[in-house]
């Protein structure tokens, strides 16, 4: 479950004069907030997962696991200049899951600080210039979040090591991210938004091989009204391959469920977003993600809706 938070990492920032706000995932294309702005962004992420899968089927959960995620990300932006954005993203992260591993029933409750994100984002081609924006991403993440000792334990069955890796609340390991994003105003109230990112992930604490991941994000919103905000996004990721590393051995994995995501799933999200004053200074979004498609490396849990909230803060 660690790097499901990931796809929204960079906390969208946006232009103080629309009207119409980027999309809930969208990491706001390519814009950026004007020279000497500050914004503050909260996004909650709640899912379960109580199915498994295997391949581009559904299969039967035969450990009877049944996990909660909820996610909460808070992010400062602020604008360098007109053309470059900063930005820190602190996730808080609370993971509960029960499961049936042989004769032995494991209950995992964790919460904690997770990893920490600093990025940066410079626009190549300003809307001044052509009648789109394009503008360039860069990433890293803090191994900010524990990796032991902090929170309940595994089950004896995971060869006394700590709680699998896709529960811990970090990886112990610095990642490395690089993206993509483009812009487009249709009309003054209509926006559409492309954002693509690579992440880098070396192998992290007790020899855990997460893969590295492509996310690509589209992106079209709306103003129905001066303080409604109507959207929907395609939402695609692609990781490679994961290694559970010291944690189990190859017997164990093939059965375990606590797996860090491998494969390709894709999500379409319908959202709304409030304005209540008509203007960006506050909003407040409500999206929820479903299931399109998948493929997936190996036997493992994915969550068939994700429930999302963010407000945001100009100031």
């Amino acid at each position: 479950m660690k790097n499901l938070f990931i796809k929204s990492l960079l906390i969208a920032p946006m232009l103080l004069s629309a009207d119409v706000m980027p999309a809930i995932n969208s990491k706001g294309g390519a814009l950026v907030l004007p020279e000497g702005k500050l914004k503050m962004g909260i996004t909650h992420i709640n899912f379960e997962r109580n199915s498994m899968f295997e391949g581009s089927s559904e299969v039967q959960n035969k450990e009877n696991l049944d996990a909660t995620a909820n996610i909460t990300m808070v992010a400062l932006s602020y604008g360098l200049s007109n053309k470059t954005t900063i930005s820190a993203i602190v996730p808080y992260k609370n993971i509960e899951a029960t499961a049936r591993l042989g004769l032995n029933d494991v209950a995992i409750d964790n919460k904690g600080l997770g990893d920490v994100v600093l990025a940066a984002r410079h626009v190549l081609i300003s809307m001044s210039d052509a009648n789109y924006q394009l503008s360039l991403d860069a990433a890293v993440k803090l191994p900010t979040g524990a990796t032991n000792g902090s929170f309940k334990t595994a089950p004896a069955v995971a060869n006394g090591a700590n709680t699998p890796m896709p529960t811990q609340m970090g990886t112990g390991e610095f990642e490395y991210m690089l993206g993509l994003g483009a812009t487009k105003m249709i009309s003054e109230s209509w926006e559409a938004d492309a954002h693509a990112m690579y992440t880098h992930r070396p192998k992290a604490h007790n020899n855990y091989d997460f893969g590295d991941e492509i996310a690509l994000n589209l992106s079209t919103t709306k103003a129905v009204t001066n303080k409604l905000n109507i959207g929907i996004e395609y939402n695609i990721k692609y990781n490679t391959k994961t290694n559970m590393g010291d944690d189990t051995n190859a017997q164990l994995r093939a059965i375990l469920p606590f797996k860090a995501f491998s494969g390709t799933a894709a999500y379409v999200t319908p959202q709304v977003e409030f304005l209540p004053f008509g203007k960006p200074k506050i909003h407040m979004g409500v999206g929820v993600s479903f299931l399109a498609h998948y493929d997936l490396k190996e036997y493992q849990p994915l969550e068939k809706e994700r429930f999302i909230v963010r407000l945001g803060y100009l100031f």
